[in-house]
């Protein structure tokens, strides 16, 4: 079962999203309060989204859309080879890397059959110097519980950002960065080939922890927290 195409559609809106809050408010509540909202809009228009790809689409471009820092989440993903990139290259693959995750996320929106997603209770040190851990847990209709973390900090504004997620034991952020350095190194430094043959899709075996397959069904080693 591809566990981030069933979870990170139901949990996109929190990626690198401005939760509209001050400082002192819950960001366990705040997260809560968006998986609400996205489910219960899946359950509503689940026919239409089934049916039509293109508005499957469109609500992800709603629920998220400029909401995302996609500048952000490519410098992060590109690291070290971002000083090395043209401008053009950067946004072509800002481009391509945003595409990619949107068709991942819309894709997903019909694989949420009303599965049950829980936010545990904060543990002492999870929200502390402006950085906060919320962990939630999803249950598959198999009954497979399946953790999923999330970084968040606090900008300059007020607002608990979500910079990063592990699912199942993934570090999506590192297995990002782990996929474009290890593209790099395939086609020897050739940027143009790396836009070109780039996918974010990942599939997730909740069977084994911390166990990632590439798009193209190459295992490999999640990255550490």
């Amino acid at each position: 079962m591809r566990i981030t195409s069933l979870i990170m559609p139901l949990l996109a809106s929190l990626l690198l999203m401005p939760l509209p809050a001050l400082a002192e408010q819950d960001p366990h509540q705040m997260i809560q309060g968006s998986i609400e909202r996205i489910t219960a809009r899946i359950e509503k228009e689940r026919e239409q989204i089934k049916a039509d790809p293109a508005y499957a689409r469109a609500v992800v471009e709603e629920e998220i859309g400029d909401m995302v820092d996609f500048k952000r989440i490519t410098r992060l993903v590109m690291a070290e080879h971002f000083a090395t990139a043209s401008t053009e290259q950067k946004y072509r693959f800002l481009e391509v890397f945003r595409d990619s995750l949107m068709n991942t996320y819309s894709s997903g929106l019909t694989l949420y059959e009303g599965q049950q997603i829980r936010v545990l209770p904060a543990e002492e040190g999870d929200v502390a110097n402006g950085r906060a851990r919320v962990k939630t847990e999803i249950e598959t209709n198999a009954g497979k519980v399946v953790p999923v973390y999330f970084s968040l900090y606090l900008d300059g504004e007020g607002n608990w950002l979500v910079e990063n997620v592990i699912v199942n034991g993934l570090n999506m952020g590192k297995t990002f960065r782990s996929q474009f350095d290890q593209s790099m190194q395939q086609y020897a430094g050739d940027f143009e080939q790396v836009i070109a043959n780039w996918s974010s899709q990942l599939d997730v075996n909740p069977a084994e922890e911390g166990t990632v397959q590439t798009a193209k069904g190459e295992p490999k080693p999640a990255g550490g927290a």
